[in-house]
């Protein structure tokens, strides 16, 4: 039994249905972006260039590589927004997504931080990013009973 206030609940459902919209919509239109080679992503003075996958190139063609990671966010974005129905049904996945955001955003902290003259920048969308998918489901997801306990669940 998963012990948790109706509005902690509430909270979550719609945290990972904004997550999930939000992560859909940009990972989508990033996608067409690339797959038409959109001159605001891909030209060195395009307003977007300054995203850090769009240096991602094979032969002025778009690596195959960008492809799969932007497909691979919006699939994430498609499996939030089934989760907002029913977390607790998907405590793993949401497991995962926080652990792998965290992750993912303390790596590109030090990285940034490395070269701050290149990659300043993703202080202000990259890493926030990140770090608020994996704060909030951190703060809003269902507390297991010591019944249900197991590594998956499992904090700090």
């Amino acid at each position: 039994m998963i012990i948790d206030s109706p509005n902690k609940a509430t909270a979550l459902r719609i945290f990972l249905r904004v997550c999930g919209v939000l992560i859909v919509i940009l990972f989508s239109l990033l996608f067409v972006g690339v797959v038409v080679q959109a001159p605001v992503l891909v030209t060195e003075h395009g307003a977007l260039h300054w995203a850090g996958w769009n240096d991602v190139r094979c032969d002025n063609e778009a690596g195959d590589a960008v492809l799969m990671l932007l497909l691979i966010y919006i699939v994430w974005g498609v499996f939030l927004l089934r989760a907002s129905r029913n977390p607790p049904a998907y405590m793993s996945f949401l497991s995962f997504t926080m652990w792998a955001n965290l992750a993912h955003g303390l790596l590109m902290a030090v990285m940034a931080a490395m070269s701050l003259d290149e990659n300043w920048s993703k202080f202000f969308y990259d890493i926030p990013f990140a770090l608020i998918i994996a704060l909030g489901i951190y703060l809003l997801r269902p507390t297991p009973t010591v019944e249900q306990h197991s590594p998956a669940t499992e904090s700090l």
